[in-house]
C-alpha cells in the first residue's frame, strides 16, 4: 500500500514538472505589429498577444533587426497595435477603482464619441468620451464577482445608474438612445454599434468614424469539438473485487470511442488548449491464471467490464507549419460497470460473480503530432495512463493510442 501511495505521489509529480515545463517554454505568443512613441514615431517589430488584462498592463515588444526585447509601461509610449486591423491599445488615464490611473486602454471607436476599454480582474471597464472631453464609465461584470444576493443587487443598481449617464451623454442622438433601451446588452459589438450610431448622428463636417477592431472574433476562445478513437493495452488491471480472497491482476487490451470539446488558449500559453473528452469503452473480457494456496494447478479467470472515463487536461504544441509536436497531460475519471468474474479449476465454475460499478481516478500523460487539415486538424498520440488510489481499493495503469479528427 506504501509503494503504491508513492508510486502515486511521484505520478502526480510528474505531470506537474511537466506542465511547469510546458509553460515556461510558453512564455510569448509574438505577433507582428507596432509601437508609437510619444513622439508620435513608429517602429515596426513583434508584440507579446496576452489577455487583455495583461496587455493594458505592459506592452512586451521586440523591434525588427533587434535581438533584446523592452517592456513598456502605460505612459512609456503613446500606444501599441497589432497588424491586419487588430487590436489597438493607448495610454489613458482612467478611473475604475476610485483614482485615476495609467492604463493601455484599448481603443475601440474613435469619432465624436471615442469608445475604449480597460479589462480588470474578469470584468471590463468600457468608457465613452465624446468630443467636448467628458467621459462616462460603463462596466460589464463578471458573475464570478456576484457571490451573495447583495452582491447581484449592489451590481443591478450600479448598472442602471452607469445606463442613465451613458444614455445623458449620448442626448443629441436618438437612434443611439433607442439601441440602449433595447436592452442591457454590453456586448463589445453592440457598444461599438451604439458609439457609431452616436457618430453618424451628430457629425456635420463629413470625418469617418473608425471602429478600429474589425475582428471581433480576436477576443472569442476558439472552441474544437472532436473525435477521436483508440486502443488501450492494460498492463496492470485489479479486479475490485474483494470477494475472491486472492489479489489479481490481469492483463489485456480494449477499444474505445469518444467526443470531446478543446478551447484554444494561446493568449495564455502559446500553442495551448483546454482539453475535456468523454470515452466509452465495450464490455471487454481479461483472463488471467493464477495458483492459489493449496491448488494443485492454476484456476483460470475471466474478468469482464464496461467503462466510461471523463479527462481534463491541458494540450501544447510547439512550433509553426502543418505538423506539429504536442504533448498533453491531465487528469481523469473512470466508471467501471458490467463487473463480471468467472473462475475455473480444472476446467470446473468453481466462481461465478458480478458485482456494483467501481471507479478510479489518476493523472495522464502523452505526447504526438498534429497535422492541420484545413481549418480542422488531425491528431496521433501515445498515452499513460496511472490510478492515485491505494491498491486496496483496487488500481489500474494503461498505456494507449489514440487518433482524433477536430472540427
Amino acid at each position: 500500500m506504501i509503494r503504491s501511495i508513492i508510486f502515486g505521489r511521484l505520478a502526480f509529480t510528474i505531470v506537474l514538472l511537466t506542465f511547469s515545463v510546458t509553460v515556461s517554454m510558453a512564455q510569448t505568443n509574438p505577433k507582428p505589429g507596432f509601437v508609437i512613441t510619444n513622439n508620435g514615431d513608429t517602429i515596426r517589430g513583434v508584440i507579446d498577444f496576452r489577455t487583455n488584462e495583461r496587455l493594458s498592463k505592459q506592452c512586451d515588444f521586440w523591434a525588427d533587426g533587434g535581438s533584446e526585447g523592452k517592456t513598456y509601461k502605460p505612459g512609456d509610449i503613446e500606444g501599441f497595435r497589432f497588424d491586419n486591423n487588430g487590436k489597438y491599445f493607448v495610454t489613458r488615464r482612467l478611473n475604475v477603482y476610485g483614482e485615476p490611473e495609467l492604463y493601455f486602454a484599448e481603443f475601440m471607436v474613435q469619432g465624436k464619441m471615442n469608445l475604449y476599454c480597460v479589462a480588470e480582474k474578469y470584468n471590463e471597464y468600457f468608457f465613452f468620451e465624446r468630443e467636448d472631453g467628458e467621459m462616462v464609465q460603463l462596466t460589464s461584470r463578471s458573475s464570478t464577482t456576484s457571490a451573495t444576493i447583495q452582491d447581484a443587487q449592489e451590481i443591478q443598481r450600479e448598472a442602471r445608474a452607469q445606463y442613465g449617464k451613458v444614455k445623458v451623454l449620448l442626448q443629441d442622438s436618438r437612434k443611439a438612445i433607442d439601441d440602449m433601451d433595447k436592452n442591457m446588452d454590453m456586448s463589445r459589438k453592440n457598444l461599438v454599434n451604439i458609439v457609431r450610431d452616436y457618430h453618424n448622428d451628430v457629425c456635420t463636417d463629413g470625418s469617418s468614424c473608425i471602429v478600429y477592431e474589425y475582428k471581433e472574433k480576436s477576443d472569442r476562445l476558439t472552441t474544437h469539438f472532436k473525435a477521436f478513437a483508440g486502443y488501450a493495452y492494460y498492463s496492470h488491471e485489479r479486479t475490485d473485487n474483494q470477494n475472491l480472497g486472492v489479489d489479481e491482476n490481469y492483463s489485456g487490451g480494449a477499444f474505445e470511442i469518444g467526443l470531446g470539446v478543446e478551447t484554444d488558449i494561446g493568449r495564455v500559453m502559446k500553442g495551448g488548449s483546454v482539453e475535456i473528452g468523454v470515452a466509452y469503452s465495450p464490455k471487454t473480457s481479461f483472463e488471467h491464471d493464477v495458483l492459489v494456496r493449496g491448488g494443485q494447478e492454476p484456476s483460470h479467470t475471466v474478468y469482464e467490464k464496461g467503462r466510461l472515463t471523463i479527462s481534463l487536461g491541458v494540450v501544447k504544441c510547439f512550433g509553426k507549419g502543418r505538423i506539429l509536436p504536442l504533448v498533453r497531460g491531465g487528469g481523469f475519471y473512470v466508471k467501471h460497470f458490467g463487473n463480471h468474474e468467472t473462475r475455473y479449476y480444472k476446467s470446473k465454475q468453481i466462481v461465478d460473480i458480478s458485482w456494483e460499478s467501481t471507479s478510479h481516478f489518476g493523472v495522464y500523460l502523452g505526447a504526438g503530432v498534429q497535422m492541420a487539415v484545413g481549418r480542422h486538424f488531425a491528431r496521433l498520440h501515445g498515452d499513460w495512463y496511472k490510478s492515485l488510489e491505494s491498491s486496496s481499493k483496487g488500481n489500474m495503469m494503461k498505456w494507449g493510442v489514440t487518433a482524433e479528427f477536430a472540427l
